[in-house]
């Protein structure tokens, strides 16, 4: 009688061998296979955010508006200086929509990442479902507050420039870029997990320091820097070419433009790889 020997083969991890490119397009089919999974994420969290109120679906249009609705008021009154060739009451919430959004591509991955991972460990779903999901989120209160400043435009008779078209690509290379941090710091705050904390200081404070509020020319020293803060040369570039024409600064919009494209491949890679280690598959 002959004992059956049992044995365990160890394979390497295939994904360790995959470029930035081919990460990205993995990832891009994650999407494509679970497009609908994502759909039903989106509609359960939007319905989730107003189930039992009396208001229902207006507080996911009231509440983005809020914090934009402050700023459009304080430009009213004057409260803060004016930007150049464009009202405050327009500037400042197109400043702030941008900002938001920005800085939501920062924090969302790592809240994801974070709070959902012991989720995503009880099914075949992988991460990056749950982030295509929030980040539709995102972009629903986006599109929100677009629409308010297209109203104060309204208002104040500002029409686009012709160059606004350009504006929305420069957009999409700013998320990108952001999107790019908050992959890379969603990982890191893993292992330490004090980055998001200290990310959440940063960008409480950086709302003063980027252009947002504040034209950068208008503040001593910092304006002199301000081509080496990406939300500022974005967010400028996006009004400017949405309002008045040719940016200010095309050189440093070109470097965070290429920026971005290489951070964000090389920060789908790094999630790529790392998305089984996140998860506690290996």
């Amino acid at each position: 009688m002959t004992a059956e020997t049992n044995y365990r083969e160890y394979q390497p991890d295939s994904r360790f061998s995959d470029g930035m490119l081919m990460a990205a397009r993995h990832l891009l089919q994650e999407f494509s296979n679970h497009r609908s999974h994502v759909r039903s994420m989106f509609m359960q969290e939007f319905r989730n955010s107003y189930e039992g109120t009396r208001l229902g679906v207006l507080w996911n249009i009231f509440l983005p508006l809020l914090p934009v609705t402050v700023y459009v008021m304080l430009a009213s009154l004057r409260v803060v200086p004016a930007f150049e060739h464009v009202p405050s009451a327009l500037a400042i919430p197109f400043n702030v929509t941008l900002w938001f959004l920005f800085a939501a591509c920062v924090t969302m991955p790592i809240t994801v990442v974070k709070g959902r991972n012991a989720e995503a460990m009880k099914t075949s779903l992988p991460l990056s479902t749950t982030l295509i999901a929030s980040f539709a989120r995102t972009l629903f209160e986006t599109f929100v507050r677009f629409c308010l400043v297209v109203l104060v435009a309204l208002v104040l008779l500002q029409a686009p420039a012709a160059s606004a078209p350009l504006a929305l690509i420069v957009m999409a290379l700013g998320v990108a870029f952001f999107i790019g941090v908050g992959l890379l710091a969603s990982i890191l705050n893993i292992v330490v997990p004090d980055v998001q904390r200290v990310l959440t200081a940063l960008l409480q404070y950086g709302v003063f320091l980027s252009g947002v509020i504040f034209p950068m020319p208008s503040l001593p020293v910092i304006g002199s820097l301000d081509w080496c803060n990406p939300f500022y040369v974005f967010i400028q570039a996006a009004r400017e070419l949405m309002w008045t024409g040719w940016p200010s600064q095309p050189y440093a919009l070109a470097f965070w433009s290429g920026a971005s494209v290489l951070l964000l491949l090389f920060a789908l890679r790094i999630f790529y790889v790392m998305e089984h280690r996140i998860r506690g598959v290996l």
